[in-house]
């Protein structure tokens, strides 16, 4: 009976082991118009973006922060996104790029 009871035990931690960065982008401002794309991963270098004026996180791994920015290099208006929030800039201006960072 033990093997049984640990292995119950070791798929009933699973989920949490799994879980992965989820977010959103937009084409439009708001986070609700235009071309929409869905993310998932852990880790993200600096990631090239194209089309994408919004994006909102809905969960992220305990420890990472992603950062969107302006330019496609990851260098110029460095911004946090934050879980539960639509982030963009006021200007309406594109968002070029974004890490994931762990």
């Amino acid at each position: 009976m033990a093997p049984i009871f640990s292995l119950a035990f070791a798929l009933a931690a699973l989920p949490a082991a799994v879980l992965a960065t989820n977010a959103q982008s937009w084409s439009g401002t708001s986070c609700n118009s235009g071309d929409h794309l869905f993310w998932s991963g852990h880790s993200i270098a600096c990631q090239q973006l194209g089309n994408v004026r919004s994006i909102s996180v809905d969960n992220i791994d305990s420890g990472c922060t992603i950062t969107y920015y302006s330019d496609s290099s990851c260098s110029n208006d460095a911004s946090p996104a934050r879980v539960g929030q639509c982030s963009g800039y006021n200007t309406g201006g594109p968002i070029k790029s974004w890490s994931w960072d762990c």
